[in-house]
């Protein structure tokens, strides 16, 4: 990527003035929106709203034209009618913009002969030395910035080394949240929709070179050259991680993507052996790309030699099944350990091999705190997974014993104890731990549980400790996260 187009999209992920054009004449509107958003989101550059009405909104200033702006513009938003983008565009050149983001919808995803030489004409246009993400796209957000996408204002603020570049909008927006409840800080998402300038290959090759960026994810319907994208994928691969979901991968779902986005599919078996073989790795569904970066993010110990620890023997046993599917090893406690194990813990009809079956999803402290520390100090393997379940009990009881007038500890104080313990035992052992907490506490009577689910997996992520909804989703990552960790080269 040259120099100037890399200097273009640094000024627009982080603009010291940011123009609004179009759509900003109500509540509602798309520009409207906009405004709004980056107001409560904090923006602390220039917010520029433009239309040839004039007036206020949100207590700004609106512009009637781009050349009556007084302070630099790094950044466009443009929410025009299709038929007036060129000559919005035109106008940013004229005002040294270095780079737009085109909302606007109409183009070749519209399918017609109209649509496309619209598209054809933003090419075109391009080419004279303006950078486009767009059309038909929700735009950038960048934590590091100030700047957000629609309608990210509720997004996290904090920087981290995550970025994703997605054809959808409504996948960056989930993404962006599901990243926020993971407890993964975001350097960049960039819905690009149909990528008439800045496409795939571009906006890969740009985070490869980005030092905010660590890691790299991607929603991709499709690519105008797929030889050129698997290119700029190996080189990306061959400095961080990439994971790749790529939608539109059968019949029905290729039809839809060209409705969506304009753009061609492709078939599962081609995309995936393509991926593998640029060293990415490709995944299906915002699940599994959120469950696969939060491995990448938090483990430090990218190996597949599991402790399993929790309640209930069949939990034990369907994980071990899938650990089996997907390479991941669970090597048994040796004599030693079992022996120390089932002293700590003799009561019949649990296991004390691996994985370590308690028996109770809430093992008293006072015995499990000894059962972990001599797992996590005599055993040899990478990560513990601890597995505890929330049933209706330890809500209703407390609750119940709270109203009978006798004391009990708070839902959740369990394992907010049992985090000490694991902070201590990761700092010493330099093991790593991944906790699963499923929430079996789901009827509508029940639902102050979901409030101490969340509370909890909030401190355990603050304290380096990633948490997962269910076993399956956090092998799954853990799997994923080897695998790539695997192929890179050393």
């Amino acid at each position: 990527m040259d120099e100037r187009t890399r200097q273009a999209l640094d000024r627009m992920c982080a603009p010291r003035g940011m123009a609004i054009v179009g759509g900003v004449g109500g509540i509602g509107s798309f520009g409207y929106n906009i405004v709004l958003s980056h107001i409560l989101y904090g923006f602390q550059g220039g917010l520029y709203p433009v239309s040839s009405k004039g007036g206020y909104i949100a207590g700004r200033k609106v512009y009637q034209n781009l050349d009556t702006i007084p302070g630099p513009v790094d950044l466009a938003s443009i929410a025009v009618p299709a038929e007036a983008v060129p000559d919005i565009l035109r106008a940013c050149l004229k005002k040294n913009i270095p780079g737009v983001q085109i909302h606007t919808s109409g183009f070749a995803e519209a399918g017609d002969d109209r649509g496309k030489a619209l598209q054809q004409e933003l090419e075109k246009i391009s080419k004279s030395g303006i950078r486009i993400i767009g059309p038909n796209c929700f735009g950038i957000h960048c934590p590091k910035g100030g700047i957000t996408l629609l309608p990210g204002f509720d997004y996290s603020k904090k920087p981290g080394q995550v970025s994703l570049i997605s054809q959808s909008g409504g996948i960056a927006n989930d993404f962006a949240h599901e990243a926020q409840l993971s407890g993964i800080n975001l350097s960049k998402v960039i819905s690009y929709g149909n990528g008439c300038d800045m496409d795939a290959c571009a906006l890969v090759e740009y985070l490869a070179g980005d030092a905010d960026t660590e890691f790299i994810a991607g929603y991709i319907e499709g690519t105008a050259d797929g030889r050129s994208f698997f290119e700029k994928i190996k080189e990306a691969s061959s400095v961080k991680p990439v994971v790749i979901w790529k939608g539109g991968l059968t019949p029905l779902g290729s039809r839809a993507t060209m409705s969506h986005t304009g753009s061609l599919g492709g078939e599962a078996r081609m995309w995936k052996s393509a991926l593998e073989q640029a060293g990415a790795l490709g995944v299906e569904g915002l699940d599994e790309i959120i469950d696969t970066l939060t491995a990448l993010v938090y483990l430090k110990n990218k190996g597949n030699r599991i402790a399993l620890a929790g309640g209930g023997g069949a939990i034990g046993v369907f994980s071990s099944d899938l650990a089996y599917r997907w390479g991941l090893e669970i090597p048994p406690f040796s004599k030693k350990t079992q022996k120390r194990l089932r002293q700590l813990f003799p009561t019949p009809g649990n296991s004390v091999l691996n994985p370590l079956d308690t028996g109770t999803p809430a093992l008293p402290l006072e015995i499990l705190t000894p059962m972990i520390e001599t797992i996590l100090e005599k055993e040899s393997f990478d990560i513990l997974v601890a597995i505890m379940l929330i049933h209706p009990l330890e809500i209703v009881f407390p609750t119940f014993m709270k109203k009978a007038g006798i004391d009990a500890p708070p839902p959740g104080s369990y394992l907010e104890s049992l985090l000490e313990t694991f902070v201590r035992l990761k700092k010493k052992t330099g093991k790593d731990i991944v906790m699963v907490i499923q929430n079996r506490a789901r009827l509508k009577e029940n639902m102050e549980a979901e409030s101490v689910v969340r509370s909890i997996r909030d401190q355990y992520q603050e304290a380096g400790i990633p948490v997962f909804m269910e076993p399956e989703r956090a092998l799954r990552g853990i799997r994923n996260a080897f695998r790539l960790t695997a192929r890179r080269p050393s």
